[in-house]
């Protein structure tokens, strides 16, 4: 089976730019198997990337894992990790030996807070008690994601937003809690960092919205299933949703 070539939104669907192995300890797809699935749907890119911490100590085996699968022809393969940001301050956790990696890909599995990662339903809490406004919120968590940006390129590694703001409903939030301002902001720091944005199918974000502003400054947006099972290697439904709304939103495509 063959993916089709970019959409009318203009973002390519022959390439996955975030799929997990059995280096992640929540996936059930070994590196062959997603490389497999990858050729047979005809994509051009994948990204193979697993979840690492401050003390993750499987980086090197997994670099050397997938410098040694065999080619597929017409597939360029990638080697990444995913990352969360711990803090206000955009630190990331990532191991220190990190070298090698194609992409580093940033994640807001937890709120990112002065003193460290702080659970969803903490935040959520927080709101609701009035002891937090939204509006400091959303903006802590722009400001952190874009300082991890330039940690990120600090550690000599291109950035890659994953499912940016997934974190955003967990927290009882929404995208459109975003002011523009800050959404532009956060497009430059991407563009001046030259890192790129992520469609992501599994979790339907970012919104149309917020990829009109990473496009209208000149970052890469690019589609990924986050898959953790190769099934779902290169299929897309919700991002090419996302894709087609984008080329008729204000500012897109």
């Amino acid at each position: 089976m063959t993916v089709p070539a970019p959409n009318s939104g203009g973002i390519r669907l022959d390439e996955d730019y975030h799929v997990h192995s059995t280096f992640s300890d929540d996936a059930v797809s070994t590196l062959a198997e997603n490389l497999r699935a990858a050729g047979q749907r005809g994509l051009a890119t994948i990204c193979l990337a697993d979840h690492v911490r401050r003390d993750s100590d499987y980086l090197p085996l997994f670099l050397a894992a997938v410098a040694s699968l065999p080619p597929v022809p017409g597939l360029r393969v990638l080697a990444g990790a995913e990352a969360k940001i711990l803090d206000s301050g955009g630190e990331l956790d990532l191991p220190p030996d990190s070298g090698g990696l194609d992409l580093v890909l940033i994640a807001d599995h937890q709120f990112p807070g002065p003193d460290g990662p702080v659970h969803p339903r903490a935040v959520r809490d927080a709101l609701c008690h009035r002891e937090l406004r939204p509006a400091v919120v959303v903006e802590s968590l722009v400001r952190a994601t874009a300082s991890a940006l330039l940690r990120a390129r600090e550690r000599a590694a291109r950035a890659s937003l994953a499912h940016l703001f997934s974190i955003l409903p967990k927290l009882g939030l929404a995208e459109s809690d975003v002011p523009g301002q800050l959404l532009a902001d956060l497009a430059g720091q991407a563009s001046q960092t030259g890192a790129q944005v992520e469609v992501n199918e599994k979790w339907a974000c970012p919104s149309a919205r917020t990829l009109a502003a990473f496009a209208a400054a000149g970052v890469p947006i690019v589609a990924s299933t986050d898959s953790h099972d190769c099934a779902g290697v290169g299929i897309y439904h919700r991002v090419r949703q996302i894709a087609d709304r984008l080329m008729t939103s204000p500012g897109g495509r």
